[in-house]
């Protein structure tokens, strides 16, 4: 007998189109987990309120005889697994057809399923996700079913899992595309929860400029991180333009061709030609949006000889003088200034995009990317610049640079190419394979100061972006890799 019907009791919403189901406890249930009298047993719950007893009591009477109650599942949910993510777990299970699932968990080594107080899942899907939870502590879970109307079955052994920050552990995806090309940028709108990648174009007849857009999905495995990735349904006629930069403004994404055209997309698939920036022939290499002033949108993008365009439209552009002859390798709105990195250890800051001060870097070496973040530690908001020879540089406020030191032994030297670098929930860099062949190195920091390596299962990379409890990257030849 059903006699009640329960509101969605769940938890992270699942990445693959259901609903969020938020998790409770059972103290904030009117429901009292226990095993006595199955007279009154609803799955896991006994009815306990004397009113609700009485209904339930009434309509048991009724029904009596018409129906019975189906028999609980003989067997524990099978192959539990939790996988630890960032601020979050995975819980998957062979889920079989017709059953009723429960997760049941808690902070610490125990958990008993339809123990008071216990947060619990209902009706979960394989794979959940269960958010939010606290980072290196111990969780443990367990998991039981019911059948239609049933008791519940068996519970399964606990499994345990300690929740840890995103960016040491990558999984690579195949390369993207029949003829796989250099991805040169990756944007995501968190709107339509989408990804999108471009690179040089492929050949052909006409070539086609290489983009792909993929839904961000958390427990997707194959591949890593999205749903699909998919070509560009719709591209402008005639456009043939490697494409160095991509970026997201709000409500579309914005694509930067080598030649200084400019194309945008609402979804991600189809694509409309903008403008040209009248760049003269000069590589463009970057683009960034910003509000200035947290109001006037404002695009700016960068190439080679120093060159520096301003849009507030992506119509019109307007150089700035940047006061540098120095190819610009990359442009950001980090934290409210626009930052330009490029050849010869150039670094140029911005409030507006039209008024440029160089900065001095006191490196040499190419600089090829910017971020901002406050570490998971107590180690102040910094900005961080990346580039060539494991190049790190730091800064409080934009204007004093400061280079971080080689890691001491045992930890092995940081010497590859940085291209990129993100901040999520710790800053991560990405860059270039040392030795061709053998894959490219990841570093992450938590504090700006102490810097660690983990292999990226992929070969070179060059662009990485923060997105829910996991970062993206992609690089040469369709080279893509997700950490979670």
């Amino acid at each position: 007998m059903q006699s009640f019907a329960f509101g969605p009791l769940g938890g992270h919403g699942s990445i693959s189109g259901r609903l969020p189901l938020p998790f409770v406890t059972l103290r904030e249930t009117r429901f009292d987990y226990s095993s006595a009298t199955p007279f009154y047993i609803e799955g896991n719950f006994q009815v306990s309120h004397p009113m609700l007893r009485v209904i339930a009591l009434a309509s048991l009477v009724a029904l009596v005889g018409c129906h019975r109650q189906a028999d609980a599942p003989g067997d524990a949910p099978s192959n539990l697994q939790v996988d630890p993510g960032d601020g979050q777990v995975t819980v998957s299970w062979n889920q079989q057809p017709g059953l009723t699932y429960w997760i049941f968990f808690q902070a610490g080594g125990i958990v008993t399923a339809a123990a008071p107080g216990v947060p619990l899942i209902f009706d979960a899907q394989s794979p959940r996700v269960v958010f939010p939870l606290v980072n290196g502590t111990q969780y443990a879970f367990v998991m039981n079913a019911t059948n239609q109307d049933s008791k519940a079955g068996p519970s399964t052994p606990v499994a345990l899992a300690v929740p840890r920050l995103a960016g040491a552990n990558w999984t690579s995806g195949a390369p993207l595309g029949s003829l796989p090309q250099n991805l040169n940028g990756v944007a995501y709108n968190p709107v339509l929860n989408r990804i999108v990648a471009v690179g040089n174009l492929a050949p052909g007849t006409p070539p086609t400029p290489t983009i792909f857009a993929g839904d961000f999905n958390y427990t997707s495995t194959s591949p890593p991180g999205v749903t699909a990735w998919t070509p560009a349904t719709s591209i402008p006629n005639g456009f043939a333009s490697d494409l160095s930069a991509v970026t997201f403004d709000g409500s579309q994404f914005i694509a930067l061709g080598t030649d200084g055209s400019i194309v945008t997309s609402a979804d991600g698939n189809t694509w409309t030609f903008k403008a040209s920036i009248p760049n003269s022939g000069t590589r463009m290499n970057s683009l960034a949006f910003g509000l200035v002033s947290s109001v006037t949108a404002t695009y700016v993008a960068v190439g080679d000889g120093g060159k520096i365009f301003t849009s507030t439209d992506l119509t019109a552009w307007t150089p700035a003088a940047s006061n540098t002859t120095s190819h610009l390798y990359n442009v950001s709105f980090p934290k409210d200034t626009f930052v330009a990195t490029g050849a010869g250890g150039a670094l140029l800051t911005s409030p507006d995009g039209s008024t440029w001060t160089v900065q001095t870097s006191n490196v040499s070496t190419a600089l090829r990317g910017t971020a901002f973040g406050t570490g998971s530690t107590a180690a102040g908001a910094s900005y961080v610049v990346v580039g060539d020879a494991g190049t790190i540089l730091t800064s409080p406020d934009l204007t004093v640079w400061t280079p971080i030191p080689p890691p001491l032994p045992p930890l092995p030297p940081l010497s590859q190419d940085l291209r990129s670098v993100a901040f999520g929930s710790r800053f991560v860099a990405v860059g270039k394979e040392s030795v061709p062949g053998q894959g490219s190195m990841v570093a992450y920091s938590d504090d700006t100061s102490n810097w660690l390596q983990a292999p990226s299962n992929s070969g070179d990379l060059a662009a990485i972006i923060p997105t829910p409890a996991m970062y993206v990257a992609v690089g040469a030849s369709g080279a893509n890799a997700v950490s979670k």
